[in-house]
């Protein structure tokens, strides 16, 4: 989506898409399949949405499992195929959504011990370019398989893809995630950067509490931190930051991460966003 300098038009702005699930983050599983649904919502996109992919990333292979396609007309909570060579035919003017249920057995990562698993959607927008939405998380796996821990990056994170602008990346460095309330002074370890491997530089940092940027007028939250340039050094680094749990009323929040990516050739801004709730009880 275009800054606030930069021209809004058809061109420049191509709306947004969100992902999201449940997931075992930082959980063992040790039998079975891993079944997630995961949740996509396409806003004021102009696009046609493809497909997720479910991929699974070990220490030394990264596997697309399973591709659930989106269809105009497929029932929620299942995994259609494709409508053509390849693509799903899911469009939308205004907000839509649509849940696509994954599952694969355990047994097809190639090694056990901490793993990844990745989701990632691709949404192919009307000038050619192409928009693509990734969550990446990790797990325990014990599937009887050599032991080989995945080290590359082994923490959660939102990224957002574009045609030319490359990734621009939220994440949240402090894993696994509490599994209970938190209290007091909580202070995540946050990353808002590049990618870094040619992508664009992170020209602004955001971060906050409880926003809704769907309502009329915006509601930005809490907002903890909203500054030019990335928040941790770039191109990977991070920082702790510091949240006074004490002001927010006890119950369930939402952390709100999002790096900014300018990108001029195109005119517009790609962005990486993370939401993650937590509990508070003090």
């Amino acid at each position: 989506m275009p800054d606030i300098d930069q021209a809004n038009n058809a061109i420049t702005n191509t709306g947004h898409t969100h992902m999201g699930a449940c997931v075992p983050e930082g959980e063992t599983v040790s039998s079975g399949d891993l079944t997630v649904n995961v949740r996509v919502v396409l806003h004021d996109n102009p696009g046609r949405a493809d497909y997720v992919a479910m991929v699974f990333k070990t220490s030394d292979r990264e596997t697309t499992v399973q591709k659930c396609y989106l269809r105009a007309t497929a029932p929620n909570f299942s995994c259609p195929g494709p409508a053509g060579s390849d693509t799903g035919d899911f469009t939308c003017n205004g907000t839509c959504e649509r849940w696509l249920t994954f599952s694969r057995p355990i047994s097809a990562f190639n090694h056990s011990g901490l793993q990844e698993v990745r989701f990632r959607g691709f949404i192919e927008e009307p000038d050619g370019n192409s928009m693509r939405t990734n969550f990446n998380w990790q797990l325990n796996i014990q599937n009887g398989k050599s032991p080989s821990d995945v080290t590359r990056d082994a923490f959660l994170r939102g990224k957002g893809w574009y045609t030319h602008a490359g990734y621009c990346e939220a994440s949240l460095r402090s894993a696994p995630l509490p599994d209970g309330p938190v209290s007091g002074i909580w202070s995540p370890v946050v990353g808002l950067t590049s990618h870094g491997d040619g992508s664009r530089p992170a020209t602004h940092s955001f971060i906050a509490i409880d926003p809704d940027f769907h309502a009329v007028p915006a509601n930005p939250g809490l907002v903890l931190w909203d500054a030019a340039g990335p928040f941790g050094p770039e191109p990977s680094g991070a920082a702790p930051y510091s949240i006074d749990t004490r002001g927010l009323a006890n119950g369930v929040h939402k952390l709100h991460l999002r790096t900014s990516c300018r990108d001029d050739k195109l005119g517009s801004t790609n962005s990486g966003v993370t939401v993650i709730p937590f509990m508070v009880a003090n």
